[in-house]
């Protein structure tokens, strides 16, 4: 790609993202600097990844296309500090800090940066999962194509007002979940059954891994291929049924409900 990417903070999702980065061929390691202040992670990431890794990369950031803010919340202030005093107005800003607007962003940057918020998918090792990105008015179709380059390493990318930010992190992020805790109680009920635990858990994963790519590639809904499998009188009608009678749907929906709620309350 030939793209020059600085990393600010070297941290776990830091080096998720680099390591989808490379690992689907997106960037190169010559093309990747990361600004750690801690020296055992800066050799680390080094030695991993060989990647360059320093302590201090005001320099390289003034020819860097797009710069990643990639600390905590509590620290963007004085990384943002460093960027506004070396960061070119054609460099791309993306942040992926938790909870930090893009009119904050703007507030202490200038306006006339070009910025990116992006909340990164949590199933970036699978390659699937999306991350949800928002852009600001100084971002060009060009610049757009590039952040979604970067982006669809990690899996596949939506873009959404911010306002729908705190329901893609409990609905997307926490999503997982879910699905895990779903794949739990199936194991255990298949022990239940008299499978062995290895069988049931075998079991499960190649039939949710199934179920995805169908949905996936037919583009059907869940709700007409559940028909489908409900044939009268039959097995799995039964287990449907119970499925009601248990108020599964409506558990689901309260769970995510109270999830996103959580999400809307933290400042």
């Amino acid at each position: 790609m030939g793209k020059k990417l600085v990393f600010c903070g070297g941290g776990n999702i830091a080096e998720g993202i680099i390591c989808s980065l490379l690992k689907r061929e997106v960037c190169q390691a010559g093309d990747i600097i990361v600004s750690e202040l801690n020296p055992d992670r800066c050799k680390y990431l080094k030695n991993e990844y060989s990647i360059t890794a320093v302590t201090d990369a005001q320099e390289v950031m003034v020819t860097a296309d797009m710069i990643v803010i990639a600390v905590l919340p509590k620290i963007v202030p004085v990384v943002v500090e460093t960027i506004k005093n070396v960061a070119a107005k054609e460099t791309i800003i993306l942040s992926i800090a938790a909870g930090v607007t893009i009119a904050s962003l703007e507030a202490a940057l200038g306006a006339e940066k070009k910025i990116v918020r992006v909340m990164p998918n949590t199933l970036s090792q699978s390659g699937n999962g999306h991350s949800a990105a928002c852009l600001n008015s100084n971002i060009g179709a060009e610049e757009k194509q590039f952040v979604t380059k970067i982006l669809n390493a990690l899996g596949q990318t939506m873009y959404l007002p911010e306002s729908m930010f705190n329901a893609f992190t409990a609905y997307s992020c926490s999503g997982p979940m879910w699905l895990y805790q779903m794949a739990d109680a199936l194991v255990d009920a298949g022990v239940y059954m008299g499978f062995s635990r290895s069988d049931a858990k075998n079991i499960v994963i190649k039939n949710m891994m199934g179920v995805a790519m169908v949905l996936d590639e037919s583009g059907d809904e869940p709700k007409s291929r559940v028909s489908e499998m409900c044939s009268p009188g039959g097995v799995t009608i039964e287990g449907y049924r119970s499925l009601l009678e248990e108020g599964f749907s409506s558990a689901v929906m309260t769970s995510v409900d109270k999830a996103v709620k959580k999400a809307n309350s933290i400042k």
